[in-house]
């Protein structure tokens, strides 16, 4: 690598003299404004909250520099569930919290002290029914808002009047005229210092009452108003001027740099409404239905083999028990006293005696055997009869299986004095979520599951890593399975090993809204295996390539290219900004097939785009240049979205462009289905022409020739790997995947004249079933996406692919340094990294900084 310092320093130089002429550097414009983070908790009796939540968070992004995440439930009762409030960190990474929930009957204590002693430090905002909130007999949620309500007439119209026009908060509002509201009262007036008076006629009588105010006597600045009932209210752009400057002004941020709009995605989280949604899944209870709560010993959930599986009525499913080990139980709680007098079980292997006992309680304490099958012979289904009289709780225990097997079974039915007992599932939240993501039920036409971490037995992650296998010297882990990356398209890997993921549920060949979206994956205990996982973009349709740099994610998302900012790195996005638009169809036009397809920053500073053969038609920057694209091959453009042009032309649909730390560039084609254009390997230049589809067959002397020619199969992603902890016959070449061959090839180059040879036949470096793409961190870890599943080219249901994580045996890397933190010295020497990601790094952290002596003495 020492011969490449000079070349670097130079790469470097060059690179902040585009960014001096482009790309605006970090010191010579202000640090960008962090957007605030509030939380708005919306829901309970008497008011459209389905529509007013949306209509809140939209309303202040649009006029606010505010991240809006949403906790709202559709329950309409005085004691909606607001399960968010029994953690007394709920509040944590928010700067402001805005109340909307209507939640008259919410008496407990707890909720309250736990809501209060987050707002000793963290201002609120508090929206009409939320002063009618939280009556448990005390007055210290008054005392917090700093005005007391009791309640309110009928909906007239309300003349509002701000009295203090001169309050940061007023002083750009007019007074107006709502059209019908109900106006709240004000019994006793503590701490509040009002802001707007409001005025409504009653027939001969006209009532007045304070509407607006603040509060600072009681912790953190407050902000609230009790106008808001009527949909049509709240959709007011008065109104939702008030809301956002009055949340502004709480959070000590009503300037200019907040009062424009935020551009990020946001998180919205449904609370409660449990028997809707277990409904929605399995039917309506009929009214001799017998409700009962599944729990197990343990659990096979990567095979989605549930408790509730038990009674689905579903004989192709079934509850397994998480390993071969017996025993293992699965227990049945009853929501009342039954009386239950036989069992049948179908078990999983019906050709084979199982070992068990039926246990029955009426406290889940205090156990009587009502059956005893601990020497069962039969090789079928078992009908046991017996007389449990007014039970809680029945028991089902495995003792043994005749050929080892893991204890399972398909169904349990249970018969009573009157006959079958028609058993109902009692569903948690987290099994409502397991059960739709497991059943696909919710997510036929559109949508994705919620990604969520689970942890999976040995057994289970080694029958899925019988998929995997990797050379001598290195050793695998399962870094992600479905439930926490479905339908991984391509990854990025941050230098310290975070993870981006491109989702698409909708694959090449959908086009159903929702699919798609971007993770972020992190191993927060160095065990090889994500525990931590983000909705880093939410909802975005054909996530492809991406490349993470510091606080930002480039992402190429057909029909457009942009970025996304994470400058408090908590795994969501807060803000964005498109650079290239229409340098791919969209959905109108078609699916993302032979699609733009992937994005990889080279050490020039330039970022190169693998465009697939349907190309575009007009491309246009920021800096307003258009480029049209008929075909397949490399792309260009600056960070900042400058600049952009052709860098070379002729194939077909490549998916990827592994780039060396000298710029050589790589990839490996597609075929086109028998038209004599098969699997080629490609070294690019500048302006060169790969000859498809114009050249190949008639002109081979006019195009630039492949490396190689592989035959059948099909290119996908790629990485380039030049990092200290590989060895020499695996390390500093291109790597490309092949959906068709089932694995991640390493190809052996050489140089020849002004390209490349291939000197030896390319080596599988990781086989997996329909690999997607790969990539390599600064600590010598490469993450391989797989995707394995039901599922082709469109959506399948949501168990769909994996990610491992591969890395060489006995190699401890060295500590990450913190490159903001170093100095430009220390950063230029990190330019000799023998880690191609940690130069990177470096580089990208120099060009953010301003020249300085050391930089240009260096």
């Amino acid at each position: 690598m020492k011969r490449l310092l000079p070349l670097l320093l130079a790469v470097a130089a060059l690179g902040s003299l585009f960014l001096a002429n482009g790309q605006e550097k970090k010191a010579s414009s202000p640090e960008p404004t962090r957007p605030l983070k509030a939380l708005l908790i919306a829901g309970g009796c008497c008011h459209d909250y389905v529509k007013q939540h949306e209509v809140l968070y939209k309303g202040i992004q649009e006029r606010a520099n505010v991240r809006v995440d949403v906790m709202w439930t559709r329950d309409r009762s005085t004691n909606p569930p607001l399960p968010l409030y029994d953690d007394p960190d709920w509040a944590k990474g928010y700067d402001i919290i805005i109340h909307d929930e209507c939640a008259a009957s919410n008496k407990d204590l707890k909720v309250m002290e736990n809501i209060l002693e987050v707002h000793k430090t963290i201002p609120a905002v508090h929206l009409h029914c939320a002063m009618h909130s939280f009556r448990n007999g005390t007055n210290k949620w008054a005392k917090h808002l700093g005005l007391h309500s009791t309640g309110h007439g009928p909906q007239k119209p309300l003349e509002i009047t701000y009295t203090n026009p001169d309050h940061p908060i007023t002083k750009t509002l007019e007074n107006w005229v709502t059209k019908n509201e109900e106006l709240y009262n004000n019994r006793e007036i503590f701490d509040a210092e009002p802001l707007a008076l409001a005025t409504q006629k009653v027939g001969d009588r006209e009532n007045s009452a304070v509407v607006a105010w603040t509060n600072t006597k009681q912790g953190a600045p407050s902000f609230s108003t009790t106008v808001g009932h009527n949909t049509y209210t709240v959709e007011d752009p008065r109104y939702l001027d008030l809301v956002t400057r009055g949340l502004l002004w709480a959070a000590g941020k009503l300037n200019d740099d907040y009062l424009k709009p935020y551009t990020g995605s946001n998180l919205i989280t449904e609370m409660g409404a449990k028997e809707e949604k277990v409904e929605s899944l399995f039917g309506k209870p009929s009214q001799d239905a017998v409700k009962v709560k599944l729990t197990a010993s343990s659990v096979q959930v990567s095979d989605s083999h549930y408790p509730w599986r038990a009674i689905d009525g579903n004989v192709a499913t079934r509850w397994t028990a998480n390993g071969a080990a017996h025993p293992a139980w699965l227990q049945l709680e009853f929501e009342k006293p039954a009386t239950v007098t036989s069992a049948e079980i179908l078990w999983e292997q019906r050709t084979e005696w199982y070992h068990y006992k039926i246990e029955t309680s009426r406290d889940g304490k205090n156990w009587e055997i009502a059956y005893d099958g601990s020497k069962n012979q039969r090789k079928s289904d078992t009908k046991d009869s017996f007389n449990a009289q007014n039970i809680k709780f029945l028991r089902v225990t495995t003792l043994g299986q005749e050929t080892g097997k893991w204890p399972a079974l398909w169904e349990i039915r249970l018969k009573g004095p009157k006959g079958k007992l028609k058993l109902f599932p009692i569903l948690d939240k987290k099994e409502i979520s397991q059960t739709k993501g497991a059943s696909g039920k919710g997510f036929e036409k559109s949508g994705n599951i919620k990604p969520q971490i689970t942890k999976l037995s040995p057994e289970e992650e080694a029958a899925i890593l019988k998929d995997c296998e990797v050379p001598e010297g290195f050793e695998k882990t399962l870094f992600a399975s479905w439930h926490s990356a479905n339908y991984p398209v391509y990854v990025a890997a941050s230098p310290g090993g975070d993870l981006y993921v491109s989702s698409d549920g909708n694959g090449s060949l959908g086009r159903q809204p929702n699919r798609g979206r971007v993770l972020r994956l992190r191993d927060t205990d160095k065990d090889g295996r994500a525990d931590e996982v983000t909705e880093f973009i939410r909802d975005i349709d054909s996530p492809r390539g991406l490349i993470w740099d510091h606080d930002r994610l480039y992402l190429l998302h057909p029909p457009h290219i942009s970025v996304f900012f994470d400058r408090d790195h908590d795994g969501v996005a807060e803000e964005s900004k498109r650079l290239i638009s229409d340098i791919a169809f969209g959905f109108k036009d078609r699916p993302a097939d032979h699609t733009t397809n992937d994005i990889t920053i080279g050490i020039d500073g330039w970022i190169y785009i693998a465009g697939g053969d349907f190309g575009f038609m007009k491309a246009t920057g920021t800096d307003g240049r258009t480029l049209q694209h008929r075909g397949g091959g490399v792309i260009r453009f600056r960070p900042d979205g400058s600049n952009l042009e052709l860098f070379s032309t002729g194939t077909r649909n490549i998916l990827a462009t592994p780039i060396s730390p000298t710029l050589d560039m790589f990839a490996r084609d597609n075929t086109n289905d028998g038209g004599g254009w098969d699997v080629r390997f490609h070294h690019f230049t500048p302006l060169s022409d790969h000859g498809y589809p114009r050249l190949y067959k008639n002109f081979e002397k006019e195009h630039i020739h492949p490396l190689a020619d592989y035959g059948g199969g099909s290119g996908c992603g790629g990485v380039y790997i030049h990092e200290p902890g590989f060895p020499d016959e695996w390390n500093k070449a291109p790597f490309t995947c092949d959906w068709g061959r089932a694995g991640l090839f390493r190809h052996t180059v050489e140089p020849l004249g002004a390209t490349f040879k291939e000197a030896a036949a390319p080596q599988k470096f990781i086989k997996v079933s329909r690999p997607t793409d790969a990539d390599v961190d600064g600590m010598s870890a490469v993450y391989q996406a797989a995707w394995k599943g039901p599922a082709t080219f469109n959506w399948a249901g949501p168990d769909q692919g994996y990610i491992v994580r591969v890395t060489p045996k006995g190699y401890t890397p060295e500590p990450l340094p913190e490159f903001e933190k170093m100095s430009d010295e220390a950063l230029v020497e990190a330019l000799d990294s023998p880690s191609h990601i940690r130069t990177l790094a470096a580089q990208r952290t120099l060009l953010r900084r301003a020249d300085s002596i050391e930089l240009t003495e260096s």
